[in-house]
């Protein structure tokens, strides 16, 4: 019988689940612990699983590391791993997510090669709240050199948490893509001018009477547009080369010009 009561073996079940080992393969571990070496045929006795079943599982066990073979005489039996080995499995799947991490942005970039489609026809994406807004925000972390930004930053940092911001473009200068900004003045534009070089950012800014409640960002061959009309904050996405260039060095450019280099 079991020393454990019926809501710690489910808490247990539910790390296991994280180590990818299902309900039937954590019964069979749980069980091996109970009982000391055993074998498949006494394991399934004891649980009233079909031995092929217990005989299967037992082998992913085995590959997990949570389960050994040993040998008493000719008999084969099954031993539990010291549950400690869980630490060793945690490590092996943060190296693994080390990994993926370190060669997603490559994998990515591969990938992009091999996509087809009509660049003459635009591609539309549609977010809508703070949650598809951060989402288009992500998105500019795949920029190839400079992210190009005219907003109304007042409407953004009451949309969105500014200690989200922040942190986002952090990432962003991490990453060496820089950024122009357009915005009427504002406490947050002020921040990020004082802090230009760190956040590889360059602040220009329209006349304080300057009132609009849309904007958008263009980077790449995208542009995201935003608008915060009437407490409803929505983003639409638009991929194609010959807007995202009319409006990177048409529209943002001139009015860039007419923006003043301070505030």
């Amino acid at each position: 019988m079991s020393v454990l009561s019926d809501s710690e073996i489910s808490r247990i079940k539910v790390q296991l689940r994280s180590f990818d080992c299902n309900e039937r393969e954590s019964d069979i571990y749980i069980q091996s612990l109970l009982m000391g070496p055993r074998s498949v045929q006494d394991l399934a006795r004891n649980l009233k699983m079909n031995r092929v079943t217990v005989y299967s599982a037992s082998e992913q066990l085995i590959e997990k590391g949570l389960l050994f073979e040993t040998r008493q005489g000719k008999k084969r039996l099954l031993v539990a791993a010291e549950p400690s080995v869980l630490h060793q499995m945690l490590q092996r799947k943060m190296n693994e997510l080390n990994l993926i991490n370190n060669n997603l942005d490559y994998t990515i970039e591969l990938l992009s090669k091999l996509k087809k489609g009509d660049d003459s026809k635009p591609t539309v994406k549609f977010y809508e709240g703070v949650e598809g807004f951060k989402k288009m925000v992500e998105e500019t972390l795949e920029a190839k050199g400079e992210v190009r930004i005219f907003q109304s930053v007042q409407f953004l940092a009451a949309a969105v948490d500014p200690v989200y911001l922040e942190d986002y473009v952090r990432r962003r200068a991490e990453k060496g893509i820089s950024a122009r900004l357009i915005f009427p003045p504002n406490n947050f534009a002020e921040g990020l001018e004082r802090r230009r070089k760190q956040y590889k950012t360059e602040t220009r800014y329209l006349a304080p009477d300057d009132k609009w409640s849309a904007g958008f960002f263009t980077w790449n061959n995208k542009i995201a547009f935003l608008s915060f009309t009437h407490g409803r904050q929505t983003c639409t996405i638009l991929e194609n080369s010959d807007l995202a260039y009319f409006f990177q060095n048409i529209v943002f450019e001139m009015a860039w010009e007419k923006a003043r280099p301070r505030i």
